[in-house]
């Protein structure tokens, strides 16, 4: 096996400079760099990256913690940030909760106990209390996807602005001139955006109606019951605004099944902007949330701490902006949308 002692004689340099071209850590000149990495090239030398981690002291492995994987929302996010630390010569240590606070607590217990130099927790998979305990035994730690509140803020946050999410999917249906707007959120992991729901509506004059808002829980099958449960009122709504595009699908296909059409009957919103959402029928319209760069934000911030570079003061607090992108499932209401009440009751 070619060492670096091998790649220092060819390049004729010392041990040392070959380490500093590897590691970046201390500049070296452009003709040293060059010689260097030539040298690399024709012996074949691959950096023991086991030895350089414990070196540093570290184990080059993150572990992030997600809730689930059947929402297509985490399993885009973990492609992107697996890419990320591995484009840094880190390997990924992947655990799910199942929304289970002590699933959460057993499994940072047991990633922390196997050397995980930084911990990314994702969509309140965990008690916030044992991610808190996390940070004060020493590890480095980042969330994401979380609401931010007072107990959140010894902690570097990467989080989308789903405030404005909700704000930007309910002003969208109000423009199709929807008033009898629903929405299937669940809480706590999406309050923020029932929030940015609620304030568009309050802004316009119309009032939140309880029997308009119904508890979901991220699941397709979840987003299918509640509109159900919508389309059974007295009055039901003429527009339907999901937190995440699991549950709006889920949601479409409870429409169909009452022979609904979407949007002629019901316009229907939804939140992520997964693979799915583009290939549905009708293609969903939903606010776009751009996963891969929060992904790779948190990633990158995760790996500043654990490696000491340009550490602020105060944790950091990154917001990424989502945005609207308009498809098949709305429409402006004169187009029929107000029409679903009275058909809905002549088909009882």
């Amino acid at each position: 096996m070619t060492t670096i002692a091998d790649v220092a004689r060819r390049a004729k340099v010392t041990t040392a400079t070959v380490s500093n071209v590897l590691t970046q850590r201390v500049p070296v000149s452009d003709k040293t760099r060059a010689r260097v990495l030539q040298a690399i090239k024709e012996l074949g030398y691959r950096p023991n990256l086991v030895a350089r981690g414990l070196a540093q002291g570290k184990t080059l492995t993150l572990a992030l913690v997600v809730p689930t994987l059947s929402n297509p929302f985490f399993a885009e996010v973990v492609e992107e940030i697996e890419r990320v630390a591995d484009m840094h010569d880190y390997q990924l240590l992947l655990s799910m909760t199942h929304n289970s606070p002590e699933e959460g607590k057993r499994h940072l217990e047991r990633m922390a106990s196997r050397w995980a130099d930084g911990f990314i927790v994702m969509g309140m998979a965990a008690d916030i209390a044992d991610v808190l305990a996390l940070k004060d035994s020493g590890k480095e730690v980042v969330l994401s996807v979380w609401n931010q509140d007072a107990s959140t803020q010894t902690l570097p946050v990467v989080d989308i602005d789903f405030r404005l999410a909700g704000e930007l999917a309910t002003r969208h249906l109000l423009e199709c001139g929807h008033r009898r707007i629903a929405a299937i959120v669940e809480e706590p992991v999406q309050l923020t955006r029932r929030k940015g729901f609620e304030t568009t509506l309050t802004e316009a004059g119309i009032p939140v109606l309880p029997e308009y808002i119904r508890q979901g829980d991220s699941s397709f099958e979840s987003g299918y019951q509640a509109a159900l449960a919508l389309l059974a009122l007295p009055q039901p709504p003429t527009a339907i605004f999901a937190g995440n595009d699991w549950m709006a699908l889920g949601a479409m296909e409870a429409i169909a099944s009452r022979n609904l059409s979407i949007p002629h009957d019901l316009s229907v919103v939804g939140v992520d902007d997964i693979s799915q959402a583009a290939h549905s029928h009708p293609a969903l319209t939903t606010i776009s949330i751009p996963k891969r760069e929060m992904a790779r934000a948190a990633t990158e911030l995760l790996l500043r701490y654990i490696q000491g570079i340009d550490i602020p003061t105060e944790p950091l607090k990154i917001l990424v902006s989502p945005h609207l992108k308009v498809r098949q499932s709305t429409a402006r209401i004169n187009q029929g949308c107000c029409k679903v009440g009275n058909k809905i009751q002549e088909e009882e």
